[in-house]
């Protein structure tokens, strides 16, 4: 092997690096030798592929076993590189050096198009599979510090909030995070959960419901939420840049700081057709196997429709909670898959009569 440049082979076969010596002296093909052994890759064959890097190249050919080439020799790869541009052949290495070569104005503006759309949909995707990752009891210390921050803006009602929790725990809705129930004084029509298991109900909300089983479709509608981390990829997602800034330095307790900072966003977490559809169809099964008929969650979501349309300012609820008519359809098919209920129901009237009789 007298001829060529200093190559490194893998056969396929094994992971062993091999010695090699490769050459381009026939027309149009690649002369490999090692040891005893020659072969040639004709340049033009569509088993040929080739991509390089500023100063090295890889070459693969074949089916199986494929063989993989690795050249790092400079004035070898610029030949190469030549040869393979008249076959009109050339590595995504090559086309992006020609297009900024070409029009440098409009390779930037390409790649600040690209960082741009990364940064406003990759990277929230990215973010809400982190979250998926993250042990649960990172969105018990998320929803601590939001709760942390935003309790001293909030007119709780501790009393109601009390009853509320006995009604909470009487439907068990969240096996894996200890819910904690807060009823607040606010005319919004409006309800909302934080990662870990901090729910907040509004009077506004409260008050509009006429029985306990509307009641417990909130509660189980909020209860999957946390149960599911919905809560918590809707907030990874929402503060994607401050999150992935906070792993990136390696300092992940940041994030806690930085949900507290922006409690606001958590407190207006928006959620997808998909999620809510999935906290109404697991909220009603965790309904029916605690003994309450899940055509409560129907009647929420019909009792909200109605008042969306006298009080649209107030629905804050519908905002960050979205309704439809096949959302609500969704929910009455569901009722119906699930049947009547078996299991005892637990003592939620005097509870809910309790909560609407209380008053500050």
């Amino acid at each position: 092997m007298s001829e060529g440049v200093e190559a490194v082979l893998y056969d396929g076969v094994s992971s062993r690096p091999i010695e090699a010596r490769v050459s381009v002296r026939e027309p149009n093909a690649l002369v490999v030798e090692h040891g005893n052994e020659r072969f040639t890759w004709p340049l033009e064959h569509t088993g040929l592929q080739w991509e390089r890097t500023r100063d090295t190249l890889r070459i693969s050919f074949g089916e199986f076993p494929r063989r993989v080439l690795i050249v790092r020799d400079p004035l070898f790869i610029r030949s190469f590189v030549l040869r393979m541009r008249y076959t009109g052949r050339q590595g995504v290495y090559d086309r992006l050096l020609g297009v900024a070569r070409s029009g440098p104005v409009l390779f930037f503006l390409g790649v600040a198009v690209l960082l741009v759309a990364s940064y406003v949909w990759l990277l929230p995707w990215a973010a809400e599979g982190v979250a998926m990752l993250m042990p649960r009891s990172v969105d018990q210390q998320l929803g601590a510090a939001a709760w942390g921050t935003m309790a001293p803006t909030l007119d709780e009602d501790t009393a109601r909030s009390r009853t509320l929790q006995r009604f909470g725990d009487a439907l068990q809705l969240s096996p894996d995070h200890p819910l904690t129930f807060h009823v607040v004084r606010d005319d919004q029509v409006n309800a909302f959960a934080l990662p870990g298991g901090h729910i907040v109900v509004f009077t506004g909300i409260l008050e509009r419901m006429d029985r306990p089983e509307e009641l417990a479709a909130l509660l189980a509608h909020e209860g999957t939420h946390v149960q599911e981390r919905h809560s918590t990829r809707m907030l990874m997602r929402q503060l994607a840049s401050y999150v992935f800034l906070s792993l990136i330095i390696g300092d992940a307790s940041a994030i806690a700081a930085v949900v507290a900072e922006h409690a606001d966003n958590v407190r207006n977490l928006s959620y997808s057709r998909g999620l809510e559809t999935d906290a109404d169809r697991h909220g009603m099964e965790r309904m029916h196997a605690r003994g309450v008929d899940p055509e409560g969650m129907v009647g929420l979501l019909k009792l909200l429709q109605e008042e969306a349309v006298d009080l649209p300012a107030a629905m804050e609820f519908l905002s960050s909670h979205p309704l439809t008519e096949d959302r609500i359809a969704e929910a009455e098919d569901q009722a119906q898959r699930l049947g009547p209920v078996a299991a005892a129901r637990p003592p939620l009237n005097t509870l809910f009569t309790a909560l609407k009789q209380e008053r500050p």
